[in-house]
């Protein structure tokens, strides 16, 4: 994403799984950190934006913070992210900041009518936002102007091949 003049990316990352953190074999994700450039060759990281045990709704056993996304509306930046919840499988939470590059406060609750990873929110050019999202299958929902609810139900959009994604 661009905002204010520099380049920022939003990556997950898998750390090291030590015995009893995440699933055997599998990723292990903890939290997310923001990197920015001006020049694409330097870089800053920013720090942990947002982790697994700040946040009320997420297992913080799971290690399972995935592919998110940022966006720019409302004079806020609204981070997305998905995660596995304690309610179990995942879910999809926002965390909101003033800079791009925090500090971020995580909602107290997931997006409601949202279970689903990788998270891309499209603001058209109309200022509409969409919230698209993944779970074997790709769903679109348009997002209410405060960005943090459902404005219509998700429609599926597309079919993904699903043998040896989802289990």
């Amino acid at each position: 994403r661009v905002f204010e003049g520099k380049i920022y990316v939003y990556p997950s990352h898998d750390i090291l799984a030590a015995p009893g953190k995440g699933r055997p074999g599998w990723f292990c994700m903890e939290d997310y950190h923001v990197f920015s450039s001006e020049n694409l060759t330097e870089w800053k990281d920013h720090g942990v934006i947002v982790s697994q045990k700040d946040v009320a709704w997420v297992d913080s056993n799971s290690y399972s913070l995935w592919a998110p996304d940022c966006v720019f509306k409302n004079g806020k930046y609204y981070f997305y992210f998905p995660a596995g919840a304690k309610e179990k499988g995942f879910r999809i939470g926002v965390a909101l900041a003033d800079k791009p590059y925090g500090p971020f406060q995580p909602e107290t609750k997931p997006i409601e009518g949202v279970r689903g990873i990788d998270p891309c929110v499209l603001i058209d050019k109309d200022g509409i936002p969409y919230l698209y999202y993944s779970l074997g299958k790709i769903y679109v929902a348009r997002l209410k102007d405060n960005m943090l609810e459902l404005d219509s139900k998700p429609q599926v959009i597309e079919n993904l091949p699903t043998k040896g994604l989802v289990e």
